[in-house]
């Protein structure tokens, strides 16, 4: 089925996918020519209901173009559609093969893996049966909506120390040093160091605007430390280049292996960086909404997941507000 989008330079691009693979594509200056074209191409495929991959590939590309999650998306479309009862038509997969598809991965991968791709297919089917009912007014039942999916795992706690950290800055080399100190004097997400650039930067202003990031754009403040970090950025040669050129997965690795060198447990991991620093801001007594300018979360109960304090925290806290 054919998929439309508009491109930056203003015009109107046309995929058309059969079974996960291009069957055509052409780019039009008017998006009205661009429809026309889209549905001759649908008549020539005789498109019906779409099979999984192609309403999976068309949700990817329309809903979540330019967002991080978009390439995991498309992976986790791939894959599921790699089963033969999920390699059908929209309207005859079933509630059983869908559960059949969950009794495979439970026996292959962990819960949490699996209750993901499960609710990938309930995203893709609730956005299908939208759009399907839209364009034909007709109401497409959704098979996934009567599943049970895996519990979601318990949350993450582990908080990293400063001592622990430091050892795993000595176990690192000083370019993998900096971007793992960095996370942690900012609470950044990994996508979202590693794609910022000088343009992003105000270090006369002590903050960093993360353009599209998980929860939109924001403005990251940065500690004292975060700035001489970054000391040369401003006025750094390639101010559309990132800051940090290092692979995501080169950055996950470079922490495993400090972590092991180090003799830290498994549960160090690098996005326990930006829960620790934000359990630590929590334990210096600001409040819920100075937090989630740290944090960048919309939601406290997300903020709340996030700060790991304990008795402790809060009791030295009621100490420092009654001798006021």
């Amino acid at each position: 089925m054919a998929t439309i989008r508009k491109l930056p330079s203003g015009k109107w691009n046309v995929q058309v996918r059969s079974k996960g693979k291009l069957y055509a594509s052409k780019t039009f200056v008017h998006r009205r020519r661009a429809e026309k074209w889209a549905k001759e191409k649908d008549a020539e495929l005789g498109v019906g209901h779409l099979l999984f991959i192609d309403a999976g590939h068309k949700y990817c590309i329309e809903v979540l173009d330019g967002k991080p999650s978009q390439l995991l998306a498309a992976n986790r479309v791939d894959r599921i559609s790699r089963y033969p009862a999920m390699d059908k038509p929209m309207d005859k997969i079933t509630l059983q093969d869908i559960n059949a598809y969950k009794k495979y991965r439970l026996a292959e991968v962990s819960k949490a893996t699996c209750r993901d791709e499960l609710l990938m297919i309930r995203r893709v089917y609730r956005w299908y049966i939208r759009e399907h009912h839209a364009e034909t007014g007709k109401l497409l039942s959704n098979p996934s909506e009567y599943l049970t999916v895996p519990p979601p795992g318990k949350a993450r706690e582990r908080v990293i120390s400063r001592r622990e950290l430091h050892l795993l800055l000595g176990a690192m080399s000083p370019q993998m040093a900096k971007i793992v100190e960095f996370a942690f004097e900012t609470a950044m997400r990994r996508s979202e160091i590693l794609k910022f650039t000088p343009n992003d930067v105000f270090l006369d202003d002590r903050f960093l605007r993360v353009i599209e990031g998980k929860e939109g754009s924001r403005d990251v403040p940065l500690t004292k430390r975060a700035v001489e970090l970054l000391e040369g950025v401003a006025h750094a040669e390639g101010q559309d280049l990132p800051v940090f050129n290092a692979a995501p997965y080169s950055v996950t690795q470079a922490l495993r292996r400090a972590r092991i060198k180090a003799g830290l447990g498994e549960d160090v991991k690098f996005h326990q960086l930006r829960h620790s620093r934000i359990t630590e801001v929590a334990r210096m007594g600001l409040n819920q909404a100075q937090i989630m300018v740290v944090s960048g979360h919309r939601d406290i109960r997300s903020v709340q997941r996030y700060t790991h304090l304990n008795v402790r925290d809060v009791v030295g806290l009621i100490d420092q507000r009654s001798e006021r």
